[in-house]
């Protein structure tokens, strides 16, 4: 088992590596065509962080907190699912064979 402090510091890990792609993409290192893909990576992995955080972490169960926190996950899950569904679409969607062409 885990300590609940590192299931706390998943979730600013994760929320950090969202502010580093939005950075990376600004910058122009990350291009149009993958950030579908890099987004719904961090935001499916933020929703395990915050479920991981509601159910055995530092919020008790039961609360409202807790409660909006886990619709807060599902919402990300859902949006994460749906951008890497987006992304893999778009990458396999172009060429003849099925593989995607840089």
């Amino acid at each position: 088992m885990v300590p609940e402090i590192v299931d706390d510091a998943l979730v600013v890990a994760y929320l950090l590596l969202i502010g580093v792609l939005a950075v990376r993409y600004r910058r122009g290192e990350i291009t149009r065509r993958k950030l579908p893909i890099y987004l719904g990576m961090c935001l499916t992995w933020l929703a395990y962080g915050l479920l991981q955080v509601t159910q055995a972490g530092a919020i008790p169960t039961g609360t409202a907190l807790n409660d909006v926190l886990d619709a807060l996950a599902v919402v990300l899950l859902l949006a994460g699912i749906y951008l890497l569904y987006r992304g893999w679409r778009r990458d396999t969607g172009g060429s003849e064979n099925g593989l995607a062409s840089e």
